[in-house]
């Protein structure tokens, strides 16, 4: 059996930007006769074949290895093979022997198939090169072949719906690229170099499933400021390459569009008010998913007992009047910018892209914007690497430097022909305000369960002139008031009670100094109670403890009965305990 060649000759195609002509070799995944190249079987037996029919891989089981079945999966090419001549009827009939044991023999010869291999229409990363899907075409603008054959700890392609443009897409002029600067600095927003951000992240979601960072870009608008309005360009800009959802879409939502495809996500109307508190959970969670790359696939689903695999969004944008608050490791990875009304120059005049009427030239637009950008990936790829070190040289933190960089390097990518020089990247950081690092205080996850905490109230009794008074303090106040006190009966007093709640003060004696024991055992109910509605109320708060400096494990008795313990140095606001500070004006006089 010949399996029909699925390799396109080579193609020439001229490129705007080098005005010479480039060979593009091209592999169709559809072609009008049909054919089929062998993949594998499935865990059950069922061979796996990709149809360059349909360009879909198929599986095909005992009952479809049938020729009518095998001629609409395959086409009729595939079937040429199966006509033979039968001498007793004296004439040409169809018999499906020879080809499906040429399917049997090469998809038992390439052995078990992985499906989380499967690359469906987007933009992949090979290397240094750059391998696009376009939906019936796969090709590599370097000219490096791509293959449709499975080959060991490679990708496979399949067909699906188009990028909105093709190979051979015209790419947009330099007056194309000015226009859509000049619309995305017409916007409001409120600091200087924003635009620029946008522009960035723009160019960052179109490259997302390429790059190792994707920043997440969060834009709070006022009414009438034209968030929608720009939200809606960008979408243009993007074409298929941008899923857009209004309100907090649930994980399911999201993932299933995007089983066979990459894309970015615009979700507008994301409001504090009105949100539940688990959906906007969860979407944190897709959010910081989305942010880092990996080799494997990190969304997964079975479905009556099938796995399916499902990409993760290319990139983010949420847009709101009043965006909720998102925990830190979120917070860490998102870029948050302020839409200000229109300026009056903005609301006066006519702008043909922004008008909904012609909507379909902002398409066209965007076409030959991202046809433009798959020649600029040289440009973008060391513009990304050079941005992220000139980041980290000028005080960012890694992270930090992780979330600007493709900003940085997805403005320089629209707006420059050649690699960018080390002049004009600093120029563009300049710009948009990146070249003094902000002063932030991040809040580590033990800082933070340590200062939960302490801050816990809890009910203790004392003894006042020969009667028990019950008091409401905080569990930093009683360690105060123990590390401070001067009667020793008084902090036995109090030790005592605490112990009931899972922690303790110690006087080292060897070292002269306080330590701070927390029972680490979940089976300890004080403890328990105090972890009660915290993000440690399952026992996570040992390990967290565990990354403060001076931590160590130990065992301690708490009410007589010994206990697994982390052993904390005492802090020093309970060490060296500071007065509230107030500054109010003298009083006036009568």
């Amino acid at each position: 059996m010949k399996i029909l060649s699925f390799f396109g000759t080579p193609k020439k195609i001229p490129s705007p930007e080098k005005r010479i002509a480039t060979a593009a070799h091209v592999a169709n995944l559809v072609v009008p006769e049909g054919g089929w190249v062998p993949m594998g079987h499935t865990l059950e037996g069922s061979y796996v074949v990709l149809s360059l029919k349909t360009g879909q891989l198929v599986t095909l089981r005992a009952n479809d290895l049938r020729i009518g079945k095998l001629q609409v999966w395959l086409g009729r090419e595939a079937c040429k093979t199966c006509t033979v001549y039968d001498p007793e009827l004296r004439e040409e009939v169809e018999d499906a022997k020879a080809l499906t044991e040429a399917i049997a023999e090469e998809c038992d010869r390439l052995g078990l198939f992985d499906f989380k291999d499967v690359r469906g229409p987007g933009l992949y990363r090979e290397g240094d090169d750059l391998v696009v899907n376009f939906g019936q075409q796969v090709t590599s603008p370097s000219g490096k072949p791509v293959s449709l054959e499975r080959r060991k700890g490679q990708p496979v392609y399949q067909s699906g719906a188009d990028l909105g443009f093709a190979l051979d897409t015209p790419c947009a002029s330099e007056d194309d690229v000015q226009s859509v600067l000049r619309v995305l600095a017409s916007f409001g927003l409120s600091a200087l170099g924003d635009w620029m951000k946008v522009v960035g992240w723009v160019v960052s979601a179109f490259f997302g499933t390429v790059l190792s960072h994707r920043p997440i870009l969060a834009i709070t608008a006022e009414r009438g400021s034209g968030k929608t309005t720009l939200i809606e360009f960008l979408g243009a800009l993007l074409g298929p390459q941008a899923i857009r959802r209004d309100g907090v879409p649930t994980m399911a939502q999201t993932i299933y569009a995007l089983e066979h495809s990459a894309a970015a996500l615009i979700v507008d109307e994301v409001e504090a008010r009105g949100s539940k508190k688990a959906a906007l959970e969860q979407f944190a969670e897709l959010l910081r998913l989305q942010f880092s790359a990996t080799s494997v696939a990190r969304l997964m689903r079975v479905n009556g007992g099938r796995t399916r695999y499902f990409n993760a969004p290319a990139g983010v944008l949420v847009t709101g009047i009043g965006l909720p608050a998102f925990n830190a490791a979120t917070e860490s990875r998102t870029v948050r910018l302020v839409l200000q009304p229109l300026p009056e120059a903005s609301r006066v005049r006519y702008e043909p892209l922004l008008d909904i009427a012609r909507s379909g030239d902002a398409v066209a637009l965007g076409a030959r914007l991202r046809r433009l950008l798959v020649d600029r990936w040289d440009v973008m790829r060391e513009a990304l690497a050079d941005a992220r070190s000139m980041l980290i040289a000028l005080g960012h933190e890694a992270r930090i430097a992780d979330k600007y960089a493709p900003l940085v390097a997805g403005y320089v990518a629209l707006t420059r022909k050649g690699i960018a020089s080390p002049e004009e990247l600093r120029a563009v950081i300049a710009e948009m305000d990146l070249g003094v690092p902000a002063h932030v205080v991040v809040e580590r996850d033990a800082e933070a369960c340590l200062g939960v905490l302490l801050s816990r109230k809890v009910a203790m009794f004392r003894m006042v002139n020969g009667a028990k008074e019950k008091a409401h303090m905080t569990i930093r106040d009683v360690l105060t008031n123990i590390v401070h006190a001067q009667d020793n009966e008084h902090r036995e007093q109090l030790s005592r009670q605490l112990e009931e709640f899972g922690v303790r003060a110690l006087w080292v004696r060897p070292s002269a100094s306080w330590k701070l024991a927390v029972c680490s055992s979940e089976q300890h109910q004080g403890i328990k109670r105090l972890m009660t509605g915290t993000d440690w109320a399952l026992g996570g708060w040992k390990d967290v403890l565990m990354r403060l400096p001076g931590a160590m494990a130990s065992t301690q008795k708490f009410a007589r009965v010994p206990q697994r313990v982390v052993m904390l140095d005492m802090p020093r606001d309970v060490l060296e305990p500071q007065g509230d500070d107030y500054d109010f004006p003298e009083p006036m006089a009568a």
